[in-house]
């Protein structure tokens, strides 16, 4: 397989992964209802709806309803402060509180679209993280790829599927706070407009591939290198071990190499996700 021919295939397979992998990766804070009217205004000013929100972050049993994790699992805690911290931001409260005014007159239910606004533009500021923090989710999602059960793992890559915050238990505690943080980073990121992550030379995106193939190349045995050429050619055709077993072995490629081909590469899978203009 030449280089030219292993980017084709590298570049269905990041793809699929921004489509329905790491880009289902969603922050999901709870849309604070009060002083507003399913259907009509938000009736709140802007300050009180500030203060809303405070209060709210202080009600235990606020945080506890919209804790992903129960009471006593290793989790709780971390998520708790994770909800903590982003809706403690006022960039985050400034940005709800307008959407919410916008689209008033005709949600139904706040909580769901306070969540899925929320998820769709931290999906879009993963591309506006740092190379170092990108690099860094890179590396957690390998580590859980490595954990999650076969159908999960593929499921998650395959269009449709959504992030289950559930599988951050199978993760070590540093890792799954990575996670969380690099996600309301990417919120914030998205919601303040931060500068994407830049985009490579010609050369140096020739230069990644090269250096991505020969890497792949050194760890497979021939049998294997077609098996993985394979699966990228047609990911949808491909059965949940293949993908999985495809997805860590791209991911592992991309991080095990040397520092400036790495850099380009990751320069390159953040450039396929980048969302439409």
């Amino acid at each position: 397989m030449s280089w030219i021919r292993f980017g084709r295939c590298l570049v269905a397979a990041l793809l699929l992964l921004g489509a329905a992998g790491v880009g289902s990766a969603a922050v999901a804070p709870l849309t604070p209802d009060k002083k507003v009217e399913r259907g009509g205004e938000l009736t709140a000013s802007r300050e009180e709806f500030h203060l809303v929100v405070a209060k709210l972050l202080k009600d235990q049993g606020f945080l506890d309803k919209n804790n992903t994790f129960k009471k006593g699992t290793k989790m709780h805690r971390l998520f708790e402060s994770y909800l903590q911290e982003t809706l403690s931001d006022p960039a985050v409260i400034d940005f709800l509180y307008t959407s919410l005014k916008e689209n008033a007159g005709h949600v139904t239910d706040f909580d769901a679209f306070g969540k899925a606004l929320a998820g769709e533009y931290a999906v879009r500021g993963l591309t506006r993280l740092s190379e170092a923090d990108f690099q860094e989710l890179l590396r957690v999602m390998n580590v859980l790829a490595d954990r999650l059960p076969v159908h999960d793992c593929a499921g998650m890559l395959r269009p449709g599927s959504a992030f289950d915050y559930h599988w951050l238990e199978l993760l070590p505690l540093d890792d799954a706070r990575v996670y969380l943080r690099l996600t309301k980073q990417a919120l914030v990121a998205e919601i303040t407009r931060s500068p994407r992550i830049a985009a490579n030379t010609k050369e140096q995106t020739s230069v990644a591939y090269q250096a991505l193939y020969a890497e792949i190349r050194r760890r497979l045995a021939p049998e294997k290198l077609e098996r993985f050429g394979k699966i990228w050619g047609k990911p949808e055709a491909a059965g949940d071990e293949e993908l999985c077993w495809g997805y860590r072995v791209l991911l592992s490629g991309i991080l095990d190499l040397p520092v400036e081909p790495r850099r380009w590469m990751l320069r390159e899978y953040a450039n396929l996700l980048r969302p439409p203009q």
